[in-house]
């Protein structure tokens, strides 16, 4: 049976970053593989049920060959049900494997549909209230008075860090009352306060975590996103962090996803949004990845004939292990001697953050070859910063001497910048993780 993979988007985002990444991925990798590739417009497929069957039409065109795999891009603040929705669901009805499934996308198209798949599974969330109707904006004005103030408002189906405010008191919201779109409900929202202008964008594929992102404002706005001016930078996340990001897809269905974490004080968590269509520009730069290539190659391993060979790999390797008699044990060098640490707690069943290459932690670093701290270990609210910021300074100022020559004054206004509102210790202007001397 030849393989076949399926690209469908919608015309209004197909010429965008990440659909024409993904575009240019999937055709490479297919040819590679020599699996049948083809892109398609969702406003191109005709539906039709005939004799009782499900069936397809493009250009007029009856299609007699299905795709196994359908890799989708859909538009989640437009999505809508009795069209784009529709479109899937015929596909996942006819035995295609959709990335993203259509339930998936919808319980990312409204994002208090997001808490309310969320709540109930102990997912850290901040308190969040909503409304039935268009017209009830007004009403929550008291309703929403135990979240306290201020409060975040947002738009359910808002997206990019558009329609979110940050509304100081009851007087407030009642001017936004009469300055907002009611077509779509709003939810309010409890406001995290530690977290003001910045987050935590984690992206996964298949249920891995392939890199993390800290987003930071520029402007002493609330959000952080880098299509309203935010910059980026690649941050090691913490295991909490990471398994917090991993459950969240989980429950939701997703193989590609972005989840958007908010980091308090003590170092937790709370989950912020979760992104189902998530963008990547700014993280493929701030990250040095190419995430299009790895949802193409996570979409042909879901081939059929590939999950086939993979379940014949572990009946080989299962049957392997059930007939080995002697477990594998750490050796102690004669002599008396014990092995080092790390190698006596190295294991064969490594994390994804551990095989990682992205995510791991090195093992030695020179003065400008280091990767960002870890989030959990970001400095406590109470330290001196000025003390830090000084420091800093000095050492931009030293920045010729350690091989920096080009770092002009603007880079380092930038540098000092994202320093002092992320509260961590390396960022660059575009995004890029750098390495400072530890202080």
């Amino acid at each position: 049976m030849c393989s076949r993979v399926w690209f469908v988007t919608d015309r209004r985002i197909s010429q965008e970053y990440p659909q024409v990444q993904i575009h240019r991925a999937l055709t490479e990798r297919c040819a590679d593989e020599d699996v049948e590739f083809r892109s398609l417009l969702m406003d191109q497929i005709v539906l039709t049920i005939s004799e009782g069957q499900l069936g397809l039409r493009v250009e007029q065109e009856l299609v007699t060959s299905y795709p196994q795999v359908v890799v989708v891009r859909a538009p989640t603040p437009w999505v809508q049900s009795d069209s784009d929705i529709t479109v899937l669901r015929h596909l996942e009805k006819m035995g295609c494997r959709l990335i993203n499934r259509p339930q998936a996308i919808l319980n990312c198209v409204n994002k208090f549909w997001t808490f309310q798949e969320l709540a109930g599974h102990g997912v850290p969330l901040p308190d969040t209230f909503s409304y039935g109707g268009h017209d009830n904006f007004r009403k929550m004005i008291d309703e929403a008075e135990p979240l306290g103030y201020p409060v975040v408002v947002k738009n359910a189906r808002g997206h990019r860090g558009k329609a979110v405010f940050l509304a100081r008191d009851k007087h407030h919201l009642t001017d936004l009352c009469h300055l907002i779109r009611h077509d779509t409900p709003y939810l309010f929202q409890e406001y995290v306060k530690e977290s003001h202008g910045r987050d935590v964008r984690v992206v996964l594929v298949g249920g891995r975590v392939i890199g993390s992102m800290l987003r930071c404002s520029t402007d002493g706005r609330m959000q952080s996103n880098c299509s309203l001016g935010g910059v980026g930078m690649m941050c090691p996340l913490s295991e909490q962090g990471k398994q917090l990001a991993i459950e969240v897809s989980n429950i939701l269905g997703m193989d590609v996803c972005g989840i958007d974490l908010l980091q308090l004080n003590n170092g937790s968590f709370l989950v912020c949004e979760a992104n189902a269509n998530v963008g990547f520009i700014a993280f493929d730069q701030a990250c040095g990845m190419d995430v299009a290539g790895i949802v193409a190659d996570y979409a042909l391993s879901m081939l059929p004939s590939r999950l086939t060979r993979k379940m014949s790999l572990l009946s080989v390797v299962s049957s392997t292990s059930e007939t080995s008699s002697e477990p594998e044990v750490c050796p102690v060098p004669t002599g008396g001697g014990s092995l080092p640490e790390a190698v006596c707690n190295m294991s064969v069943g490594s994390t994804s953050s551990e095989s990682d290459p992205e995510l791991a932690e090195p093992s030695q670093s020179s003065p400008c070859q280091s990767t960002a701290p870890a989030l959990s270990d970001l400095p406590d609210p109470a330290y001196n910063f000025n003390t830090l910021l000084a420091n800093e300074m000095k050492l931009l100022t030293e920045c010729p001497l350690r091989g920096r020559p080009n770092l002009n004054r603007k880079q380092g206004e930038n540098q000092l910048f994202i320093l002092a509102c992320c509260h961590v210790i390396t960022a660059t202007p575009l995004g890029r993780s750098r390495c400072f001397k530890p202080l």
